[in-house]
């Protein structure tokens, strides 16, 4: 076939997807669990994530990794 194929696109969520169960899970079990903590955890496992690669699979299942607490506005900032 001469024409040429599909460009770009995401090759490399296919990898850590494929543990979502795995990842889901400890953060369910541990839900104060942070993304350096997390990634210790899957290596202990054999499985070795960036920082930045759990930082984007957590966005992407709308899951934050805050530890503040929501605070109320400060009665002197201007609004």
């Amino acid at each position: 076939e001469p024409r040429p194929k599909a460009l770009g696109g995401d090759r490399r969520t296919g990898r850590i997807e494929a543990h979502r169960n795995t990842i889901l899970g400890l953060v369910e079990a541990t839900p104060d669990i942070t993304i350096q903590e997390l990634g210790h955890c899957l290596a202990g496992r054999g499985l070795h994530f960036g920082y930045g690669t759990l930082q984007r699979f957590l966005v992407r299942h709308r899951m934050t990794r805050k530890k503040r607490l929501a605070m109320r506005a400060s009665r002197i900032a201007r609004t």
